[in-house]
């Protein structure tokens, strides 16, 4: 190469240096007077990580909201989760975009809600209306039941099978009382803060079934199909259809309390409990109360004060054959039984069995006895502390099935009688066993 060749080159590199300097430069330049006249970014809004009360409340609106779960398989397999839409992986969600409903409020959930946020950021970059995130880990720490989080039964001779899987039926519900099965399998309760009556198809699907019932708490049908309950705004004993009326809600001239549960036997007559307010929820108690006590309105409409040393009265059921009524006394040690006799009236009170649930503490002792029913062959079965504790016609203990919530009540449905609900914390929860329900109206 030529002397000056070289020199060609060699200036052109040093031009090509300069130019390079000059223009890095002036980027810098640029760049420098652009951060100085652009306003600051925002950061960008996280989604709000919503809580146990909101996410129940969201469940129990499955047709506005949609929730995915971008969790691995494993980890819902670990620990459980709520019903979703989708699961699938953050970094595969762009793909999926087409497919996820824009007219519903989306939930992202993960173990913890830094992972579902990140999934919330992508969904809100889509331009979906997403509404929170969920930590599933702190969900199920505030009491909240998960699906896929397996409870299962253990080996009850005639009553279930080993490993029967404990089914979550639907959640989120503003209380759940009062289970009564109808004709047609499906089953009743009372979501009663919310005053209403939901109706659970076999399918499981819910439904409204009755508003406005006066506080309905518990229910019960007698063979025409007339719907009773136990109502608490104002208080009383009544029937709310066909034809509404009030049957009892007196007791010598005083207002009752605030009654609980109920039994109604074919005769006509009805067993009930009236504990009072629950000292707990704030209700008010009526001025110049009833007793609180365990009742009998007898076939011909008379009020009757059975038992008035019952510390906390609560859940109420008949035997198989009607010569029996089971009272809870959630407050004590045992489940209280009463003999019926011809007419109705009760005698031979007797502690019937002794509940594991029983839990005596420093300065308060409670069983959380609540709801009860019996099947076909006499077993008795309680709603407590410990889950649903099953017991022979004689009293003896028989096992204890553990749900993922304290059960409030329980009751027989399906088109055999062959499923068990139980009904508690604003969950529906149904077991398949190897007994029938009594086969009569209930309860």
């Amino acid at each position: 190469m030529s002397e000056s060749r070289t020199g060609s080159v060699i200036f052109s590199k040093r031009v090509g240096r300069l130019a390079g300097a000059a223009l890095i430069a002036l980027a810098a330049a640029q760049g420098t007077a652009f951060a100085q006249s652009a306003p600051a970014a925002q950061p960008e809004a996280k989604a709000p990580v919503l809580d146990r009360a909101q996410v129940d409340a969201l469940l129990a609106t499955p047709d506005k909201v949609t929730f995915i779960d971008v969790r691995r398989a494993d980890e819902i397999a670990a620990s459980g989760t709520v019903p979703v839409y989708l699961n699938i992986q953050v970094s595969e969600l762009d793909r999926f975009l087409p497919y996820i409903p824009r007219d519903r409020q989306i939930v992202t959930i993960s173990n913890h809600a830094g992972r579902a946020g990140r999934a919330a950021s992508v969904l809100r970059d889509g331009g979906f209306n997403v509404v929170g995130a969920v930590g599933i880990e702190d969900y199920a720490a505030k009491g909240g039941t998960l699906y896929g989080k397996k409870f299962v039964t253990p080996a009850i001779a005639g009553v279930v099978a080993a490993d029967t899987r404990v089914q979550v039926v639907r959640e989120g519900f503003e209380g759940t009382e009062g289970p009564v099965a109808l004709p047609d399998g499906s089953l009743l309760f009372t979501e009663n803060r919310a005053d209403r009556i939901v109706r659970i198809a076999p399918n499981g699907a819910a439904s409204t079934y009755l508003e406005k019932t006066g506080g309905a708490n518990a229910l019960a049908l007698n063979a025409k199909g007339e719907l009773f309950a136990v109502q608490t705004a104002p208080s009383a004993i009544a029937v709310l259809q066909p034809t509404p009326k009030v049957l009892a809600a007196k007791y010598e001239g005083k207002p009752l309390n605030r009654p609980n549960d109920f039994a109604l036997a074919r005769a006509g007559d009805i067993y009930f409990s009236d504990p009072g307010a629950n000292p707990g929820n704030g209700a008010q108690a009526p001025a110049t109360p009833a007793k609180s006590g365990f009742y009998w309105l007898d076939r011909r409409g008379k009020l009757h004060l059975a038992a008035d040393d019952i510390r906390r009265p609560n859940g109420v059921a008949l035997s198989a054959d009607e010569k029996t009524v089971y009272v809870a006394n959630t407050a004590g040690e045992y489940l209280i039984a009463f003999t019926v006799k011809p007419d109705g009236s009760l005698a031979e009170r007797r502690d019937f069995a002794r509940l594991a649930g029983f839990k005596q503490e420093a300065t308060t002792a409670s069983s959380g006895a609540d709801g009860i029913v019996s099947d076909e062959a006499g077993r008795v079965y309680v709603a407590t502390n410990a889950g649903i504790e099953i017991f022979s016609p004689q009293g003896e203990a028989l096992g204890t099935i553990a749900l993922p919530k304290k059960p409030q009540n329980l009751a027989f449905a399906g088109k055999d009688r062959t499923q068990l609900y139980a009904v508690g914390r604003g969950s529906v929860f149904r077991i398949a066993t190897l007994t029938h329900g009594v086969d009569r109206p209930g309860k």
